[in-house]
């Protein structure tokens, strides 16, 4: 009897423990909850972990990683803003891009946690530099001086902007050869050379009256006549321009004109002279010849 007893005993006070057990847990919970008041510490990485162009500038998109820890609730969430513009990573990390839309210096990243009992991170933040916009270039020639015989003295400038980082320089080229680089903001560039031309030869065919010859030149009037060229005798300028960051963009000249010279083409009914240098015939009415221009 005594035993049956002790065993309604040791039931009953099984079940008021437990009872007890279920009261007091969930209070317990909220008392972790509550007892909650130091927010979460976040970090972030970049990749690239450096800038990948010139003086500190980014010239590609950026992976930014943010990694946030909380010893107690956990975390909720990561907010984030890139320039005012804002973007929310659920848990405790994530990764997101700062893009060519973002080009300009001192682009402001801000970033901050929340754990799961609303304790909120103070704002962490840093800057970046990012052009990803090649400057704008047109490069273009005049003639200064010079002569057919002495050669021709040009002006090449080059005109070149770039509204994020600033222009650094502009390098010029001769048949892909550097030949002056020139630096500072711009926009323009200028750079003198002197042209010794290589003329191209020249077939001269068809039909002609009124020819004189002499020494020196050939003269005729041309009823219908026509001219092309045999060598090539090509000048090529290019220009390179580069902003801060290490952008760049291209621009050409191929074969600025011979001032003063016979250019290919078909002639009718006009008087031409060339040099008396030729190979072929020439008659009173007719011609086809090969002509090396000085």
């Amino acid at each position: 009897m005594m035993r049956n007893d002790s065993h309604k005993k040791a039931l009953v006070l099984g079940i008021i423990a437990l009872f007890i057990i279920m009261s007091i847990a969930p209070s317990s919970g909220n008392m972790m909850s509550s007892d909650d008041t130091t927010p979460p510490v976040t970090t972030h990485t970049l990749d690239p972990p450096n800038p990948d162009g010139f003086n500190g500038w980014y010239v590609s998109n950026v992976n930014v990683t943010l990694n946030a820890t909380d010893d107690m609730s956990g975390v909720k969430e990561i907010i984030y803003e890139v320039d005012s513009d804002q973007g929310i990573i659920k848990g405790d990390s994530g990764t997101f891009n700062i893009t060519e839309e973002y080009d300009g210096n001192d682009v402001l990243v801000e970033y901050w946690a929340i754990d799961n009992a609303d304790n909120e991170e103070s704002r962490n933040n840093f800057t970046i530099d990012m052009d990803q916009t090649k400057p704008i270039l047109d490069l273009i020639y005049e003639l200064i001086g010079g002569n057919q015989w002495d050669g021709w003295d040009l002006l090449f400038t080059a005109y070149a902007s770039d509204v994020t980082s600033g222009m650094d320089r502009v390098e010029f080229y001769k048949d892909d050869e550097l030949q002056e680089t020139i630096t500072g903001p711009g926009p323009e560039y200028c750079w003198e050379f002197h042209w010794d031309p290589i003329f191209p030869k020249l077939r001269v065919t068809g039909f002609i009256c009124n020819l004189e010859v002499t020494e020196e030149y050939v003269n005729f009037y041309a009823i219908v006549v026509f001219i092309r060229p045999l060598e090539p005798g090509m000048l090529f300028i290019s220009a390179l321009a580069y902003d801060i960051a290490g952008n760049s963009v291209f621009d050409e000249i191929l074969s600025p004109k011979n001032p003063g010279k016979i250019s290919p083409g078909l002639y009718l009914f006009q008087n031409l002279t060339l040099t008396n240098n030729y190979s072929g015939h020439i008659g009173r009415f007719f011609i086809r010849a090969d002509f090396e221009q000085p």
